[in-house]
């Protein structure tokens, strides 16, 4: 246990997120840098990750869970003529040697109904489902208002 507390910890002074395959190791998937923003209110809160493919088969993101939400959703935002909009994606496709990045202004996951506000330092887990990887659960870091830096 404390082995793997101590890598926890190493992944986090170093930037990246830890990622853990339940129980599949080799899955080909590399996740790093899980942020979200710190909050005020228990309302909502957006994800942001960055997911690369290097494995040599398709993959597929096709939902995720957290306890820290009564809903989460995988969304993007885009602007169409000139007016920001935000649709919920029910799977997104990564082929191989792809990275997918969830960035402000584009995909995130969206947090709806947190069970607590963010506070700067707290780290909380999501879990991605994949098509072939499975659950992948993320350890993600909450910021303060400008983000990662």
């Amino acid at each position: 246990m404390k082995i793997i507390l101590a890598v926890i910890m190493f992944c986090f002074t170093l930037g990246a997120t830890p990622v853990f395959a339940h129980g599949e190791e080799g899955h080909g998937l590399s996740i790093e840098k899980a942020w979200a923003r710190k909050t005020s209110r228990t309302v909502s809160a957006a994800v942001y990750l960055t997911i690369t493919n290097d494995a040599h088969d398709m993959e597929f993101l096709n939902g995720v869970s957290t306890d820290i939400a009564n809903m989460a959703m995988i969304h993007q935002s885009r602007e169409v003529d000139g007016v920001m909009q935000m649709d919920h994606m029910d799977t997104l496709p990564i082929a191989p040697g792809e990275t997918l990045e969830f960035a402000p202004g584009g995909y995130h996951v969206m947090l709806m109904g947190l069970t607590k506000p963010l506070a700067e330092g707290d780290v909380f887990t999501i879990t991605l489902d994949f098509e072939n990887a499975g659950a992948t659960p993320v350890i993600v870091e909450v910021t303060g208002l400008m983000g990662l830096e």
